[in-house]
């Protein structure tokens, strides 16, 4: 019987290897081993500065296939020249001859801190271990070696059927700063306990994205590390997905619910956050419209400030919305915080507004939405507010 945070064909392990703090006992390095090659896709960071273990999952993605996924936390490997491509290419190496695969089949990852050199000693001498210590309950433990700064593991498990018999998801996610659109993730996986076609994987996971780590932010942010992997197989006598129409639609939509359970956990925890709020604008134009006004208000230091601070200043979201590059009419405008109306016909409401909506955000989860009434695009995006403690963890994180 599978238990609750098992998926069949996967196996996972952690080790502490001292990355960032030598002697530690915090799990901080992990892996995941399929138990036959399974199809992969991935999605990676847009930023031009991109860690050495990018880039190597990168031309490993090409292949479409994966036998295992190694990571690490506590060391990003990212700007540190050539060094840092060889030292990820040489643990690779080192755990496919432990594992006995293709050196090419198995995928880097990387989070922590840029600009300093992995300890490979210390990671070399825990390889042996880690790879000995996989086993198919031992994926929290993997969840919890790739976090940094995250307060807690973010999982979800979810089961469905297809036309071939249940479907099950298994996912993992680290994230709680530097969190921003193309992409959001730092780190997530997915897993599949079914075979997929590498094409139809890959198309269903830019869709999953685009609604789920693409729309979160926290501090405007993107690291260099970002990378979301979705393996799916393990077994070769699985179920081939995609079956029929309705098995397509199923999978696609599994997959995204799984990436928006994820993406919004990572917001939950975002560093220093007292506030999850759900930002959304309708009425744009269209939906890029809607887009980039979301993301405007979502990513405004005096937006955010005045969450935390739990303020109906309306005028920040507003004018937030307007620098925003799209052009609408202010007169048009309606803002309702919660289900509190603020603003209508480019000025306050009358009445009690302040005090209701001033309620409304002391709760830890709420909504804002704009309606510019001008048509039927609409967008939405997850943050939180902006608190003194987001200051201190980052003012410190290197040390």
């Amino acid at each position: 019987m599978q238990d609750s945070f098992s998926i069949e064909g996967f196996t996972f392990s952690a080790v502490a290897a001292g990355i960032k703090i030598p002697g530690s006992d915090r799990l901080d390095f992990g892996l995941i081993v399929a138990d036959s090659p399974a199809a992969a896709a991935g999605v990676t960071t847009t930023n031009v500065v991109v860690a050495a273990p990018v880039e190597i999952a990168r031309e490993r993605l090409r292949k479409g296939t994966c036998c295992a996924i190694l990571a690490n936390s506590g060391n990003a490997n990212a700007f540190t020249g050539e060094k840092g491509r060889a030292d990820a290419l040489e643990l690779t190496a080192e755990a496919a001859d432990l594992l006995r695969v293709d050196p090419e089949s198995i995928i880097p990852l990387s989070t922590g801190v840029i600009g300093t050199s992995l300890p490979m000693d210390r990671l070399r001498s825990r390889l042996t271990d880690l790879v000995r210590g996989r086993d198919e309950s031992r994926f929290l433990d993997f969840a919890r070696s790739i976090m940094t700064t995250d307060t807690r593991p973010k999982t979800v498990l979810l089961d469905g059927k297809i036309s071939g018999g249940p479907l099950r998801m298994l996912g993992t996610a680290k994230g709680a700063g530097m969190i921003a659109p193309d992409m959001a993730t730092m780190l997530a996986v997915v897993l599949i306990d079914h075979r997929v076609e590498a094409s139809f994987l890959k198309e269903c996971l830019v869709e999953a994205t685009e609604a789920s780590f693409n729309a979160v932010t926290i501090d405007g942010d993107t690291s260099t590390n970002d990378t979301l992997l979705v393996l799916a197989g393990g077994l070769p006598d699985a179920a081939i997905v995609p079956g029929d129409k309705k098995d397509r639609e199923i999978f696609a939509s599994m997959l995204k619910q799984v990436c928006m359970d994820l993406a919004r956990q990572i917001v939950s925890d975002g560093e220093g956050a007292t506030k999850l709020v759900e930002v959304r604008v309708c009425g744009a134009p269209d939906r890029p419209a809607a887009t980039r006004i979301a993301r405007t208000i979502a990513e405004s230091a005096l937006v955010k400030t005045a969450f935390y601070g739990q303020d109906p200043n309306w005028g920040r979201i507003v004018a937030a919305a307007g620098r925003a590059g799209v052009d609408f009419d202010p007169r048009r405008l309606a803002l309702f915080i919660g289900d509190v109306l603020v603003v209508s016909g480019g000025a306050p409401v009358n009445g009690d507004w302040e005090q209701r909506a001033a309620k409304v955000m002391t709760q830890q989860e709420f909504s804002v939405v704009l309606d510019l009434n001008a048509g039927q695009g609409e967008a939405s995006f997850l943050t939180t507010d902006l608190s003194e403690e987001y200051v201190r963890i980052n003012a410190a994180y290197r040390t």
